[in-house]
């Protein structure tokens, strides 16, 4: 296959659509009780989602601001340095969370009845 040298030149000078990473994920719903006398488990799976949401809109937070400072339309380097930082530690805090849940549970699943 033969291209010509001009073809693939103004091909790699095609813009490359960027789309940011977390748009495509869905915000997770939690359920639809209140009541925790009824679903003791709701307030903490509730919980739990709510984070993993947060977490998702910092990491959302910290890409438009990259993507903004990489435009020109931000020139606060250390705003960026922040956006990251945090999502940064949210990260780390929910995968250290989600650690601890596995653990348990299977620390639950040896427990012999």
């Amino acid at each position: 296959m033969n291209i010509p040298i001009t073809a693939a030149i103004d091909t790699a000078r095609a813009p490359i659509p960027v789309q940011p990473f977390g748009q495509q994920l869905p915000r997770i719903q939690g359920t639809e009780q209140d009541s925790d006398s009824q679903n003791p488990f709701a307030s903490f799976f509730n919980a739990a989602l709510n984070m993993v949401n947060a977490t998702n809109e910092m990491a959302l937070e910290a890409e438009q601001a990259q993507i903004d400072f990489a435009t020109g339309r931000l020139d606060d380097i250390l705003a960026v340095q922040l956006a990251m930082d945090r999502m940064s530690n949210a990260l780390n805090f929910t995968v250290q969370v989600t650690n601890r849940i596995i653990e348990s549970y299977r620390e639950i699943m040896r427990m012999q009845i």
